[in-house]
């Protein structure tokens, strides 16, 4: 990947491009993680990805059980 084919290419630093296309390279290289819930439960199946995304360093999970 390129410099070019990020957003905000020429609006943010080389060293912050130079991160982002670090984390775009490490995702590439994941295994894929299992998500699973059944559709008809919908809270657990989304609790259930967004660990999943957690775990993968994607997202950090600020949210709250209801």
């Amino acid at each position: 990947m390129d410099h070019s084919d990020l957003p905000d290419g020429g609006l943010i630093a080389h060293h912050e491009i130079d991160q982002r296309l670090s984390k775009l390279d490490k995702v590439d290289q994941l295994i894929p993680v299992a998500v699973t819930g059944a559709r008809d439960d919908p809270e657990a199946a989304l609790a259930n990805l967004v660990a999943a995304l957690e775990s993968l360093g994607l997202i950090v999970d600020s949210t709250t059980a209801s």
